[in-house]
């Protein structure tokens, strides 16, 4: 697998922690990671956020106010 492609596999699985773990959006899921790290111009070095850093991601949709950390936090 290249850079490019974990990286996005690693947002995508952040984004999909974040709602929830919901089954059957990985799709949409991966598509919105491709495009959000598209638009940061992440081509190169990864922006660290939520990934891997042990940033806390807490958005709206976090089940009963729970929050989630990176993908390789468990």
């Amino acid at each position: 697998m290249d850079d490019k492609e974990e990286r996005i596999r690693r947002r995508a699985h952040t984004i999909w922690e974040s709602e929830g773990r919901p089954f059957g959006e990985e799709k949409r899921h991966w598509e919105q990671a491709r495009r959000e790290l598209e638009e940061d111009g992440s081509s190169g070095a990864g922006s660290g956020e939520g990934e891997g850093t042990g940033t806390i991601v807490a958005p709206a949709t976090a089940p009963h106010g729970k929050a989630y950390r990176g993908a390789d936090e468990g």
